[in-house]
């Protein structure tokens, strides 16, 4: 079993009893983090010199449409509608299994060279077996830890047919997901859930046919959410939980419009919210960020889709961290006594800034353990604690843009990039060295141009049906 040693690095545990450690070592072996102290001696393992490194867990991506990756560059213009009714409702029917793979292989290879070790990706283009089988296997080449979403269709309605919404989870293709690939959760770094259409996009009906069989095959459940008089099930949350329908292996994602009694219901039953931040800041609302701590909830943070924004996680920190201070010094401060002294806050008001303030740390700790735990896997990633999977990044603290590197937290969440990411080891094994993937394809050229042929074919399809998608 393959050992290796990180020496002399500055680690970063998120975790609050252990917390960061300068000149220290790292030992891992296998697929575990097996020690951490200075010192380290493992005669039979490979010596990774650390001490230009900052250590820290691998990010933690709770949601993202990875299968969209190839119409990158070409939606950050679009309102949210256009998004539902062009990529949802009309190219996604448009997507071979072929597609699939290849936009899905892209996304992934990026979350991995970009600081992230595990990603949940929701899958609605779930149109045959085939593209459901395609995109668990891009996820598999790319060495990446994953949560398989599988989720529905939502096709723009057509006369005569049923609308999406009324439309039960596919039982029979849940059947052959845990009875086949995902019969034993797979090889350790693939698992599955159902991305179900929640109160929001299915009605009560449906809710109750679709939390029934994720209980009955042992899933989670992941459902986009918003709130508003348009739900499709009354009620929204508050009527699953009076049915009995939610317990604590469920996310809810965006969520905006709820109010905050809802959320505090939802959390106080166990299951867990995660904000897509940069997509969700055109919302006039407070962040979600700032509604669950209200409600004694641990954020959870994710990118969503890489047609409107970066693929970065480093970015959705910083994007979650700047969203939630404006808002809560909205909140905390009183904007009369602010005009009567001259633009200067007064005293109460500059106390109750600092008291909603979060610390870099608690930013970190959205990226990592919080995502960690929102997916069911605190036990085993999120932080490093000997004992738990060995999914790490280092990070180049010598690179210009981190000079001089004096608080490693605050170094990560406020000035990291991808470009920073030195190596990453997901479950034991090296995908990233020296700042280049491990097992990249091996013409990334030839991907590049597969993925733009991708791209604009289905954008031609677009024009063709009166959608052009161009400037």
């Amino acid at each position: 079993m393959a050992r290796t040693v990180l020496k002399g690095a500055d680690i970063v545990t998120v975790d609050r009893s252990l917390g960061t450690l300068t000149d220290c070592d790292l030992l891992i072996d296998g697929a575990h983090i097996a020690d951490i102290r200075p010192g380290i001696q493992a005669d039979d393992a490979t010596v990774i010199d650390a001490r230009d490194l900052i250590v820290m867990p691998g990010l933690i991506n709770a949601h993202i449409h990875a299968w969209e990756t190839v119409l990158r560059g070409t939606g950050a213009d679009w309102s949210g509608n256009e998004y539902f009714q062009v990529v949802l409702g009309l190219l996604g029917e448009r997507f071979t299994p072929d597609d699939i793979y290849h936009s899905t292989l892209l996304g992934a290879l990026n979350q991995i060279a970009s600081g992230c070790t595990t990603m949940f990706e929701w899958l609605h283009c779930t149109n045959t077996p085939d593209h459901t089988d395609m995109s668990i296997q891009a996820l598999g080449d790319s060495g990446i830890r994953a949560i398989f979403g599988h989720g529905t269709p939502k096709p723009n309605p057509r006369p005569g047919e049923r609308h999406f919404s009324e439309i039960p989870h596919p039982e029979h293709e849940i059947k052959r997901l845990r009875e086949g690939r995902f019969a034993a959760n797979g090889d350790g770094l693939l698992s599955l859930a159902m991305c179900v259409l929640g109160p929001d996009y299915g009605d009560l009906e449906v809710n109750r046919r679709d939390f029934a069989l994720a209980r009955e095959y042992d899933l989670m459940t992941s459902a986009h959410v918003w709130g508003g008089p348009y739900r499709k099930t009354p009620g929204g949350y508050r009527t699953l939980i009076e049915e009995g329908l939610l317990g604590p292996r469920h996310t809810a994602v965006h969520a905006n419009f709820l109010e905050e009694d809802e959320i505090k219901l939802v959390i106080d039953h166990g299951a867990a919210f995660t904000s897509t931040p940069i997509i969700e800041v055109g919302v006039p609302r407070p962040p979600l960020i700032s509604t669950v701590i209200r409600a004694g909830g641990r954020p959870s943070i994710a990118i969503d889709s890489e047609i409107k924004v970066s693929g970065s996680m480093f970015d959705t920190m910083r994007a979650a961290a700047q969203l939630q201070a404006t808002f809560d010094s909205l909140a905390a401060y009183d904007a009369q006594a602010v005009r009567r002294t001259s633009n200067r806050p007064d005293q109460d008001g500059a106390l109750k800034a600092r008291d909603l303030k979060c610390s870099s740390l608690d930013v970190l700790e959205w990226a990592t353990i919080n995502n960690a735990r929102a997916l069911g896997m605190e036990s085993q990633i999120g932080s490093l604690v000997p004992g738990k999977r060995a999914d790490i990044v280092l990070l180049r603290k010598t690179d210009p843009n981190l000079l001089p590197a004096i608080d490693p937290v605050q170094t990560i969440v406020v000035h990291a990039n991808p470009s920073n990411v030195d190596t990453v080891f997901v479950n034991g094994k090296l995908t990233k060295h020296e700042g280049r993937l491990v097992a990249e394809p091996s013409d990334l050229v030839a991907m590049g141009a597969r993925s733009r042929a991708i791209a604009e074919r289905l954008l031609e399809q677009a024009a063709q049906l009166g959608r052009p998608l161009r400037a």
